[in-house]
């Protein structure tokens, strides 16, 4: 593996942690704001990663993601953001909560999106950086990125953040225990299947992983081909 691929590497691990933040930062903002102060009180409505950080989700796994199972684009969590249903005004009011973890993943993408329609726009040359971004992204080993401008990286960090976003949107909505699509799929149960769902959910848990990364796949890169192509025409 050569050095610019452990320094995208680096760069790309860095952009995960970043947007894990937004994710549980996301999430206990808007626990607080539906009435739960739990998260608040413990310090998990910040963009600071310390707050978040688990050192599975956060470090072991995404290593894992990259250097075993060669994925092109690291996938972490954090820390469960912590959340009281009593302390809920609204019936539906943790379900919302949590659909804003997700949510914010997306608006993240979209405004690193819009940002680079903007540098299209007004750096000259930005076009052919953008097909670089990808193909670097993708693991394609290129030659002579020495003579590349100074806007570049910030490029590249974009382009990067589009990715992981979209992961980690896509992978949470996975209507599986333990994410945020098996918490709201929980709550539209009735409730003998859900906690039936519950009972069962180490069995879930093990089919999504031998089975969940085609379903991920499969969903992931036509919504990165979506915004590749709007990138591309706007």
């Amino acid at each position: 593996m050569d050095s610019t691929t452990l320094v995208l590497i680096a760069f790309e691990l860095v952009v995960m942690v970043l947007a894990i933040s937004v994710h549980d930062c996301a999430q206990a903002w808007a626990a607080a704001r539906l009435g739960d102060p739990t998260a608040r009180m413990l310090g998990r409505i910040s963009m600071n990663p310390e707050k978040h950080f688990d050192a599975f989700g956060m470090a072991v796994w995404p290593l894992l993601s990259i250097f075993v199972f060669h994925s092109t684009v690291p996938f972490g969590w954090g820390r469960p953001v912590p959340m009281t249903y009593r302390n809920f005004p609204r019936k539906d009011g943790e379900v919302l909560a949590v659909l804003a973890g997700p949510a914010a993943q997306m608006a993240t993408a979209v405004v690193a999106l819009l940002l680079l329609v903007v540098l299209k726009h007004t750096v000259p040359g930005a076009t052919d950086m953008f097909g670089i971004a990808q193909l670097l992204s993708f693991r394609v080993p290129l030659d002579g990125l020495g003579g590349l401008p100074g806007i570049f990286p910030v490029l590249l960090l974009l382009y990067v953040a589009i990715e992981v976003n979209l992961l980690i949107c896509v992978v949470n909505l996975m209507p599986v225990p333990f994410l945020d699509g098996g918490k709201i799929l929980t709550y539209f149960l009735p409730y003998n299947a859900a906690q039936s769902f519950q009972r069962y959910s180490m069995y879930f848990m093990l089919g999504f992983f031998l089975l969940g990364g085609r379903i991920v796949s499969a969903i992931f890169m036509p919504l990165l081909g979506i915004f590749s192509a709007l990138l591309a025409r706007l």
